[in-house]
């Protein structure tokens, strides 16, 4: 049996994919794959505001984890108040949450046509 990452761990090999995440876009890219979404009114369940949210580049998305780790147990725990443990797992969560929804990100600035597809089918066509 395998012991289980502790907090810190995890966090570190969160912030290092994140890092990894390749983002050299055009600003214009960016802004008219955020556009589009918007216009779809595509919003991930993330803790970032969707319009922060859709148009963070690497290094912002390593802030956002930053910010997510510094937000103070009331705000981010809520759902587990006076629990370390669950607040630590909500944190984490939250953090994974990100970085999945950001690698779609890009891939849609990519033009994907499968996440394109994907978001055509959930915001445009129900």
């Amino acid at each position: 049996m395998s012991k289980a990452k502790t907090f810190d761990e995890q966090i570190q090999q969160l912030k290092e994919e994140a890092r990894q995440l390749e983002d050299d876009f055009e600003q214009t890219v960016v802004e008219e794959t955020a556009s589009r979404l918007e216009g779809c009114n595509f919003a991930p369940p993330v803790v970032t505001e969707a319009g922060i949210f859709l148009r963070l580049r690497q290094q912002e998305l390593v802030n956002e984890i930053d910010r997510i780790l510094a937000m103070p147990d009331a705000e981010a725990c809520a759902l587990a108040p006076g629990n370390t443990k669950k607040c630590e797992d909500l944190r984490v969560q939250y953090i994974t949450v990100l970085i999945f929804y950001y690698k779609k990100l890009l891939a849609l600035r990519r033009g994907s046509p499968e996440e394109w597809d994907e978001i055509d089918e959930l915001y445009v066509h129900d």
